[in-house]
Protein backbone atom coordinates (compact mmCIF):
# COMPACT_ATOMS: atom_id res chain seq x y z
CA UNK A 1 0.00 0.00 0.00
CA UNK A 2 1.65 3.32 -1.02
CA UNK A 3 1.06 6.54 0.78
CA UNK A 4 0.63 9.51 -1.60
CA UNK A 5 0.04 12.57 -0.05
CA UNK A 6 3.46 13.95 -0.01
CA UNK A 7 3.67 12.97 -3.74
CA UNK A 8 3.32 16.00 -5.17
CA UNK A 9 6.08 18.14 -3.05
CA UNK A 10 9.75 18.44 -4.07
CA UNK A 11 11.94 16.06 -2.17
CA UNK A 12 13.63 19.13 -0.30
CA UNK A 13 10.35 19.79 0.83
CA UNK A 14 9.04 16.36 1.77
CA UNK A 15 13.05 16.15 3.71
CA UNK A 16 12.02 19.36 5.80
CA UNK A 17 8.14 17.86 6.54
CA UNK A 18 9.74 14.76 7.89
CA UNK A 19 12.46 16.35 9.86
CA UNK A 20 9.95 18.43 11.56
CA UNK A 21 7.53 15.54 12.30
CA UNK A 22 10.16 13.64 13.84
CA UNK A 23 11.67 16.48 15.59
CA UNK A 24 8.11 17.44 17.32
CA UNK A 25 7.45 14.23 18.27
CA UNK A 26 10.70 13.05 19.86
CA UNK A 27 9.39 14.46 23.01
CA UNK A 28 10.91 16.02 26.38
CA UNK A 29 12.08 15.41 29.53
CA UNK A 30 13.25 16.96 32.72
CA UNK A 31 15.80 15.61 35.10
CA UNK A 32 17.90 16.16 38.45
CA UNK A 33 21.26 17.14 38.05
CA UNK A 34 23.98 16.08 40.75
CA UNK A 35 24.52 19.66 41.62
CA UNK A 36 21.12 20.24 42.41
CA UNK A 37 19.05 21.95 39.26
CA UNK A 38 17.43 20.74 37.06
CA UNK A 39 18.12 19.94 33.18
CA UNK A 40 14.88 20.00 30.81
CA UNK A 41 15.31 19.11 26.83
CA UNK A 42 12.68 19.53 24.21
CA UNK A 43 12.36 18.42 20.85
CA UNK A 44 14.53 15.61 21.57
CA UNK A 45 17.80 17.45 22.60
CA UNK A 46 17.74 20.66 20.15
CA UNK A 47 16.81 22.73 22.95
CA UNK A 48 18.11 22.22 26.29
CA UNK A 49 18.26 24.49 29.78
CA UNK A 50 19.66 23.80 32.64
CA UNK A 51 19.75 25.14 36.17
CA UNK A 52 22.77 25.51 38.72
CA UNK A 53 24.60 23.53 35.71
CA UNK A 54 28.66 25.14 36.22
CA UNK A 55 29.62 22.60 34.23
CA UNK A 56 32.38 23.59 31.93
CA UNK A 57 31.26 24.15 28.27
CA UNK A 58 32.66 22.06 25.64
CA UNK A 59 35.12 22.98 23.20
CA UNK A 60 33.35 21.90 20.21
CA UNK A 61 30.10 24.21 20.74
CA UNK A 62 29.64 27.89 19.74
CA UNK A 63 30.42 29.40 23.43
CA UNK A 64 28.18 32.93 24.22
CA UNK A 65 28.52 34.20 27.76
CA UNK A 66 25.50 35.86 28.57
CA UNK A 67 26.71 37.44 31.90
CA UNK A 68 29.14 40.11 29.79
CA UNK A 69 26.10 41.20 27.58
CA UNK A 70 23.48 41.52 30.72
CA UNK A 71 25.02 42.69 34.42
CA UNK A 72 23.63 40.73 37.13
CA UNK A 73 24.64 40.70 40.89
CA UNK A 74 25.98 37.26 40.58
CA UNK A 75 26.11 34.25 38.09
CA UNK A 76 22.92 32.04 38.25
CA UNK A 77 24.32 28.89 36.60
CA UNK A 78 21.66 28.82 33.92
CA UNK A 79 22.61 27.20 31.28
CA UNK A 80 20.82 26.95 27.40
CA UNK A 81 22.33 24.41 24.64
CA UNK A 82 20.75 24.87 21.16
CA UNK A 83 20.67 22.21 18.12
CA UNK A 84 22.34 19.42 20.15
CA UNK A 85 25.17 21.74 21.47
CA UNK A 86 26.03 23.46 18.48
CA UNK A 87 25.46 26.95 20.42
CA UNK A 88 25.64 27.05 24.14
CA UNK A 89 24.55 30.16 25.88
CA UNK A 90 25.40 30.73 29.67
CA UNK A 91 25.51 32.95 32.54
CA UNK A 92 28.32 31.50 34.68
Amino acid sequence: MKFNFASGLPNGVRLAAISVTLLLVAGCATRNTMSGGKETTVLGGAYTVATESFQPIPPTTINMDTSNLVGKKGPSGKKVTLLWGLITLHDY
